[in-house]
């Protein structure tokens, strides 16, 4: 595909890519991350193609409801993620606090000895 005619088509192409990304994101924690993966670098690298083509030929008004469509539906999906990452920060942290509150009531083996008749203990 090139020429201005197709980059309608790259519009399709790259609208048909942000519809699959938001149906995977919104499976949530069962979504898939190298689908994820695949379909972000499919959508970028349509976009580079695209940065390399002319003006699309068309109506106008057409291009120009398309565009917006498009602005849109990255606007959203730009937003479920941004909540994706903040729930994934939430839950690292709460993990990191979980591992801290373990490591603080994991004692380390300790030796017992006897000492002029009294038990002592020692700490590797």
């Amino acid at each position: 595909m090139s020429g201005n005619g197709d980059a309608l088509a790259y519009y399709e192409k790259l609208e048909k890519c942000y519809d699959r990304l938001a149906q995977v994101l919104a499976a949530g924690e069962d979504a898939d991350p190298e689908e994820i993966k695949e379909l972000a670098a499919e959508s970028e690298r349509i976009m580079t193609e695209l940065a390399g083509m002319g003006q699309p030929e068309g109506e106008p008004g057409e291009i120009m409801a398309r565009l917006t469509s498009l602005q849109e539906k990255a606007g959203k999906l730009l937003t479920q993620l941004q909540e994706e990452l903040a729930k994934t920060g939430q839950a690292r942290s709460l993990v990191k606090k979980g591992r801290q509150a373990v490591l603080a009531y994991h004692y380390g083996p300790q030796k017992v000895r006897q000492n002029e008749g009294k038990f002592v203990d020692r700490k590797k």
